[in-house]
């Protein structure tokens, strides 16, 4: 939308994408007749077949074989054996029964891969364990379930039926996802805009740059001109600007006469104050005290509050990151809540990368709401150069229960979102119903986390190809 919300219409310029990565040759279409052509000879081809076979005798031949797919009936769903059975059954991830049936009138090999019902059984799942009926013996046999870990164990197969009420019943197939895209930047020459000296800048109706010392004491100074759109990917560049930063910041845009360069001293190293006058901004974003002048490191950082924003579903993001000591790449998400402060509004970091380590975490208020209180859940696993040097792929899923982070594919961290409940926080819990967060995709230097940056070479870089936005439409039939 003109005003830089996310409309409910779909974005469909990813299909006509023509990324600034050079397009690939196809031989194969060198010299090729036109398609309409090839068309009108396969035709000819299939009328010539058909005469033949008419001229054979071919009219007398059997019709073939009409398969009909499996159907749903009453909860069960066709299946190969018990072992394919107890798979589906363990996908519930709850305590219950497991039941199959087998089918005595099999008409063809069950490993010829065309799994029709004519050649498998029938699959249930009941939620809770009440026994089995072992007067149903003949053709069915049954296994309890027992959860644990995100998954459940269902093993020891005897005789008989599980025995529960028909509201029990449930899918063994619980179906798979299905995914509606609403979002995304594959920050190229579709989505940057150019600045005046023509170098492409991420799209302004999707994200801010962050301008100036903006938190935990981190010794870069954001600056606009630290991320750029370059061969199809976002490059966030962390320079080192000189040896050792100066005490030098100069006052922007303020008539106030009580402010000036010395009062502004206390935005930048060693202070790194956050709060007035270091928090007061110019309409670009810009600080009133602007220390940039005297900054011993410069980066970028980039927000999409209030224009890109997301609730419930699943984020998606490729990149390339460098933790070498010093450097601290971070995409995480806050909610965005009015007059509602830090850590009560909730925070996803998704990729918390530094000094050899990815790091995941949720983070929320205690009974306090004191942000010196606040509850951290994490999980990290460690990388090394080798790793560093390819782009992957993190994604976070969230929904009303959980919120699931996980690299290449890999689960790093699984939250059960009840541990913000009022109950335990005596505060809304941030991350349910449906509530917005913004992200934040930033490449910090030294701070808490960073580790010492003089150790390190710079410049440093933090290369994203591309951030999705999905939201769970539906799921399969199986």
């Amino acid at each position: 939308k003109a005003d830089g919300s996310i409309s409910a219409k779909k974005r469909h310029h990813h299909i006509h994408r023509s990324h600034d990565k050079p397009q690939s040759h196809d031989p194969l279409s060198e010299g090729a007749p036109p398609i309409s052509s090839i068309l009108a000879e396969i035709e000819e081809a299939a009328k010539t077949l058909r005469d033949t076979q008419a001229a054979r005798g071919a009219a007398t031949t059997a019709p073939p074989t009409q398969m009909v797919k499996p159907t749903r009936q009453n909860g069960k769903f066709p299946v190969i054996n018990e072992w394919a059975c107890a798979l589906m059954c363990a996908s519930h991830a709850e305590d219950g029964c497991c039941t199959y049936k087998n089918n005595p009138k099999r008409v063809g090999d069950e490993n010829d891969g065309d799994n029709y019902e004519e050649d498998t059984g029938l699959c249930e799942f009941r939620a809770g364990f009440g026994g089995v009926d072992e007067s149903q013996s003949e053709q069915w046999s049954s296994a309890q379930c027992v959860a644990g870990y995100s998954t459940s164990k269902c093993a020891q197969w005897r005789p008989g039926r599980c025995i529960g009420s028909p509201k029990e019943l449930s899918t063994a197939s619980m179906g798979l996802p299905v995914w509606d895209l609403v979002f995304e930047d594959h920050f190229d020459r579709l989505t940057c805009v150019p600045d005046r000296n023509g170098i492409l800048r991420p799209n302004p109706l999707s994200w801010t740059p962050e301008i100036g010392y903006k938190r935990g004491r981190e010794n870069q100074f954001y600056k606009a001109e630290n991320v750029e759109c370059r061969n199809g990917a976002l490059v966030i560049t962390a320079q080192r600007e000189r040896a050792k930063p100066l005490p030098k910041c100069e006052v922007k845009g303020s008539d106030d006469p009580a402010l000036d360069g010395e009062a502004c001293s206390v935005c930048g190293p060693p202070t790194f104050e956050y709060g007035a006058p270091c928090d007061q901004t110019l309409g670009d974003g810009s600080p009133v005290c602007d220390c940039s002048a005297g900054a011993e490191y410069t980066s970028g950082s980039l927000v999409s509050r209030r224009k890109v924003e997301f609730s419930y579903g699943k984020l998606e993001m490729r990149a390339k990151i460098d933790t070498r000591p010093g450097a601290w790449s971070s995409w995480w998400a806050v909610g965005d809540f009015e007059d509602v402060p830090w850590p009560k509004n909730g925070e996803i970091d998704i990729m918390d990368a530094f000094q050899g380590m990815l790091k995941a975490s949720v983070i929320h208020a205690d009974e306090t709401g004191d942000a010196s209180n606040a509850i951290f859940h994490g999980a990290a696993k460690k990388v090394n150069a080798d790793w560093e040097r390819h782009y992957h792929t993190w994604t976070m899923e969230w929904d009303k229960d959980f919120i699931t982070i996980s690299v290449d594919r890999q689960e790093v961290l699984r939250l059960d979102l009840s541990v913000a409940d009022p109950l335990r926080t005596s505060w809304p819990n941030p991350f349910t119903n449906d509530k917005k967060f913004f992200m934040i995709l930033n490449l910090a230097v030294g701070g808490h986390s960073g580790g010492n940056a003089t150790q390190s070479e710079f410049p440093v870089t933090m290369m994203v190809d591309y951030i999705k936005y999905y939201q769970k439409k539906s799921r399969t039939d199986r």
